[in-house]
């Protein structure tokens, strides 16, 4: 059947999913970190997150962050663009009704996105476009490679 993914690219993405909650939650997070939770989005249907952290502290803050599977090697440069412009819209549309919540008073802190890939592409030109753009709309990009809590 052609324009199907093949099972073993969704399995590997799976595992890693799997792996990156796993590796986060059982490391220190100084705040409580909740895997696959279930959100709003702002168009009133169902979401859910791949992965949510809220921080303690006196200025208590939620992080919610898109696990991604990507591996940029394996993207044509064309096609750069469109599938991080995805990737951000869909962290975005949980962002904006964290925002919601958060001037509707039902939230008190602060809100931050992030996207995590598996590793940095080879090209330092399409990372610092990946980089670029997302910081565009001030989300962080993090290479899950390079984290310390992972393992």
């Amino acid at each position: 059947m052609a324009g199907l993914v093949p099972v073993e690219r969704l399995t590997a993405g799976q595992k890693f999913h799997q792996a990156v909650q796993k590796a986060f939650l059982s490391g220190p997070l100084g705040g409580q970190g909740f895997r696959e939770r279930q959100w709003r989005l702002g168009a009133g249907g169902p979401g859910r997150l791949d992965l949510a952290v809220e921080t303690d502290g006196p200025g208590p803050m939620l992080i919610i962050i898109e696990i991604k599977g990507t591996d940029w090697d394996q993207i044509p440069a064309a096609r750069m663009r469109r599938n991080l412009c995805r990737h951000l819209r869909q962290l975005q549309a949980y962002l904006d009704t964290a925002a919601e919540d958060i001037d509707a008073g039902r939230w008190a802190g602060g809100l931050a996105g992030a996207l995590l890939y598996p590793a940095r592409p080879a090209s330092a030109a399409i990372q610092g476009d990946i980089e670029a753009i997302a910081g565009e709309q001030a989300i962080m990009v993090t290479w899950y490679e390079e984290t310390d809590w992972r393992q």
